[in-house]
């Protein structure tokens, strides 16, 4: 029995029961040779037992590379025999994959630990003011202390729910693939994502409505991974009969509806990629939307969408074009981690440039 939640991919399994019947298991997606991942992993390996260029083809090709790495940086030691681990305590690797050292969220009162957050997570999940929900429990944060990475919280049934706002902004480093099918051009590369939480709204549970909006002082967060994004000329836009004043609303709407529709090829949750889109990027010159990974260095997800970038937003396409609603609802383009609040958006206009998109590509 499927319990059908509000969201993108739901909606399309409900409606498309044979994508997940009628389907071959999930391709399960990873990228071994991102160094994020594979230098932990030869970490723990030598760790246990030290490695020997026998075991490097178990690694892959960049193993070697990523060896040299860690005994320049003095974590592992060569001998003729091979590397072996150089610290007393096992290699600290990060379970949750996001890098960096788990938040602790502590009740004030008591000292308790309740649990942990992600690093990545921390800013939107447990900001001062926050509403964190923990085994069925409302706790409000009193404290984000990111020097001791503590969350300091008490236990609170408020009437309302806080929705954090942030900023991002996203810079091209490299392209590894390329595919242009007339006025569309679809890409896959390496992008810094710079990404800043300013403010937090509080809307009334029982309504929806905006209490008041609250502003935060957070550092921006800097992350290096891979993306999979397409261009559209505005002359295409134009003859598919949206007006230039529209372009952000489509592309948002299509941006978040693709990112929903992600998990039904790769391996993933929405959780774990961000998007952006923009009328105009300054590294495109184009209107454009970006899904990138949202783990250092790239978790896999994005490659696997360039792969199959058709089936992806063909399902984007019929999700939106499918949905009952008539401006735009949480089933089709709105998003619970919009950090625009949802605006702008526009429902009918993502489904043209969508249609747009397949039928070049």
């Amino acid at each position: 029995m499927l319990v059908a939640r509000d969201d993108p991919l739901d909606t399309y399994l409900v409606h498309h029961p044979e994508a997940l019947f009628g389907k071959p298991v999930e391709a399960t997606v990873l990228d071994p040779a991102n160094p994020h991942v594979l230098a932990p992993q030869l970490c723990c390996a030598a760790a246990e037992l030290p490695l020997t260029p026998a075991d490097l083809p178990l690694f892959g090709p960049t193993a070697e590379t990523t060896l040299d790495a860690l005994v320049a940086a003095g974590i592992l030691r060569r001998r003729p025999s091979g590397w072996y681990w150089t610290e007393r305590q096992r290699p600290d690797v990060d379970l949750r994959g996001a890098g960096g050292g788990p938040v602790a969220v502590v009740e004030e009162s008591t000292g308790r630990l309740l649990g942990t957050v992600d690093t990545g997570s921390a800013h939107h999940q447990v900001h001062t003011g926050a509403v964190h929900l923990h085994q069925g429990t409302a706790y409000v944060v009193d404290k984000l202390d990111l020097a001791d990475s503590v969350a300091l919280v008490h236990a609170e049934e408020p009437d309302w729910s806080t929705h954090p706002r942030d900023v991002t902004s996203l810079t091209v480093l490299s392209v590894r693939q390329t595919r242009t099918a007339g006025p569309v051009t679809l890409s896959l590369g390496e992008v810094e994502v710079t990404s800043q939480v300013v403010s937090y709204q509080r809307r009334r549970i029982s309504s929806g409505e905006v209490i008041d909006t609250c502003q935060l002082d957070l550092p921006e967060r800097i992350l290096k991974t891979v993306a999979v994004w397409w261009t559209v000329s505005p002359e295409a836009l134009d003859e598919a009969g949206i007006p230039e004043v529209d372009w952000p609303g489509a592309l948002h709407a299509a941006e978040h509806a693709s990112i929903g529709l992600l998990p039904l090829v790769a391996t993933c949750d929405r959780w774990d990629i961000g998007g952006l889109s923009t009328a105009l990027h300054a590294d495109t010159a184009l209107p454009t939307v970006f899904v990138y990974d949202g783990h250092p260095g790239g978790a896999g997800f994005a490659e696997r969408a360039f792969d199959v970038a058709t089936d992806w937003l063909a399902a984007t396409r019929t999700v939106v074009a499918e949905c009952r609603c008539e401006q735009g609802c949480p089933s089709c383009v709105q998003s619970p981690k919009c950090g625009n609040g949802n605006n702008p958006l526009n429902k009918h206009d993502a489904v043209r440039v969508l249609t747009l998109v397949l039928a070049s590509l």
